[in-house]
């Protein structure tokens, strides 16, 4: 498959070849004046069906013969065309045959073009071939604006037709549900869409998504702990697509980043439970609050720690039920919501003091850990592309080339190699320092390093060691110094072969240790098992 690497943000075609036609649909959406897409497309990918018999070369000779009349009729404005050969030897009428195939094409497309319009023309082909570009093109099977075209032939557009129309045919999906939603409020660095939660590669990844499936049919609070920049909105936007709690439906749905209540009480009332006209300065007419906004929703509430203890107890009373009121309002009232609330805070901060014990209870019924990326290797170049294209976006400047880059090998295994403490925030500082040293018209290799170079030189830091006031109260150690690290050990030893299935050369990859390492620690521990049961 030849797939273009071609990085600017004119639009995409994508099509079977037409076998009775050749070139006349493509050149009606290219060329008739009244076309939307006319001087849009920069590149069209072409597909077609490469049989094993002679009669399938009907599909070859329409290929060349629409080529040759694309590039004799639209000369040096003709779009690039790539051939998409489907090497196989189903029939093209068989739906199951044609959907793994419009699968990679359609990736392949996004990665290679990831901030283009993906124009897919549906008159070409067979039925079968029409109905699953139908499904993958509503169904929001990739990201990014995607549109369903058809073409008219010479007699309709003597009937008055246009020479291209939009099919407008929607499905509603959970995966369509969650590239339509825009959470408020969200940072920078994740806008509620990081990446594709249908290609989640890395066991973590997926075992958080598996997990918040099991969870979101239930109205019960769920709380992700991650650090930071490790894409928890978007992983309450995922959880709300899989829930019925989305009354805002493709709108913006409630979120609030906490933060900003740090040194306002008052703000943090004011936008959870609304206020009445008057009660305070500046408070000139009735506000809606979040928690009314919410109802029948899904609440969003971001850095859920920098809530102070008083306002911790009103919300608590609201996600149970009894109510709540405007500030400055007497009425009691009730909105029935879905409480999502994250935190970078470690599990011992919150419950020592910076949640009321009984507000920790109510919002962490359900209590996600969210994986780092270093956890989540498999990822990365699926968020690199990702977070590469909304940089390039946010910048503002058109950077020529960037495109190259989202799948460049150096920096992919120098991303895949790092300890990335700032996890998606690192990927997008990368990304700046990259466009910088491009927009700069510096060298693709010095463009490289100064992206690289921008990563903080950090050694992963052991967490969770008790501090030295804590081992002097457990001193003298029963059974020496040796024992409690051999322990230790082994608690990474079992780890690891978990991570790898069980399968001792990925273990002692992951440990960074040689294989002949792991099994002598393997023995000593079964030794020394089995002389505390000889013992016993």
């Amino acid at each position: 498959m030849s797939l273009s690497s071609k990085s600017s943000n004119e639009a995409v075609l994508l099509s079977w070849v037409s076998v009775n036609h050749r070139g006349a649909p493509f050149l009606t959406a290219l060329d008739d004046p009244k076309s939307p897409l006319r001087n849009r497309v920069g590149t069209i990918y072409l597909c077609w069906r490469d049989g094993a018999s002679p009669e399938d070369n009907r599909d070859l000779l329409a290929l060349r013969e629409t080529r040759e009349q694309l590039l004799r009729r639209l000369g040096s404005a003709c779009p690039v065309v790539e051939e998409v050969a489907w090497k196989t030897a189903d029939p093209p009428t068989d739906h199951a045959a044609i959907r793994p195939f419009a699968e990679r094409v359609l990736r392949k497309v996004r990665d290679r073009h990831p901030s283009a319009h993906v124009y897919i023309l549906v008159s070409p082909g067979t039925p079968a071939m029409h109905a699953v570009w139908l499904v993958l093109g509503t169904t929001s099977f990739i990201d990014g604006p995607v549109t369903l075209i058809q073409t008219a032939d010479e007699r309709g557009r003597a009937a008055g037709q246009p020479p291209v129309q939009e099919v407008r045919f929607t499905l509603d999906t959970w995966l369509h549900r969650y590239r339509r939603a825009r959470p408020k409020a969200t940072g920078m660095e994740d806008d509620g869409q990081l990446w594709d939660p249908a290609r989640a590669r890395s066991r973590p990844l997926r075992e958080a998504l598996e997990q918040l499936v099991r969870w979101a049919p239930l109205r019960a609070p769920v709380l992700l702990m991650g650090e930071r920049g490790t894409g928890k909105t978007t992983l309450a936007n995922f959880l709300r697509a899989m829930s019925p709690f989305q009354k805002h439906g493709d709108g913006e749905w409630p979120v609030v980043v906490c933060g900003q209540f740090r040194v306002n009480r008052e703000l943090a009332r004011s936008e959870l439970f609304g206020h009445k006209g008057g009660a305070f300065t500046g408070a000139t007419a009735d506000r809606k609050g979040l928690l009314e906004d919410a109802d029948g929703d899904t609440l969003f509430l971001d850095e859920i720690a920098d809530i102070d203890h008083d306002t911790q107890r009103l919300l608590m009373a609201a996600v149970e039920g009894r109510g709540f009121h405007r500030l400055g309002d007497n009425q009691r009232r009730h909105s029935s919501f879905r409480l999502v609330s994250a935190t970078n805070r470690p599990l011992e901060e919150l419950i020592g003091g910076v949640l009321d014990p009984d507000f920790f209870d109510r919002i962490a019924v359900f209590t996600l850990r969210v994986p780092p990326l270093r956890e989540c290797r498999e990822d990365i170049p699926d968020l690199w592309r990702s977070v590469l294209g909304r940089t390039a976006r946010l910048v503002g400047t058109l950077v020529e080339g960037w495109g190259d880059f989202a799948d460049n090998e150096v920096l992919l295994e120098a991303l895949a190699s790092h300890v990335l403490p700032g996890n998606l925030r690192d990927l997008q500082r990368v990304a700046f320092h990259l466009l910088a040293a491009l927009n700069a018209r510096e060298s693709p290799t010095i463009a490289i390093r100064n992206a690289l170079n921008s990563l903080a030189e950090q050694p992963l830091a052991p967490k969770g060691l008790p501090s030295i006031a804590e081992l002097r109260a457990r001193l003298p150690l029963p059974g020496g110094l040796e024992a409690h690290l051999c322990s230790y050990r082994h608690r990474w030893v079992d780890a690891a072969l978990a991570a790898a299935d069980g399968n001792q050369s990925q273990a002692a990859r992951l440990l960074g240790v040689k294989r002949e390492t792991l099994r002598d620690w393997q023995r000593k521990d079964l030794g020394e098992e089995r002389r505390k049961n000889e013992g016993n």
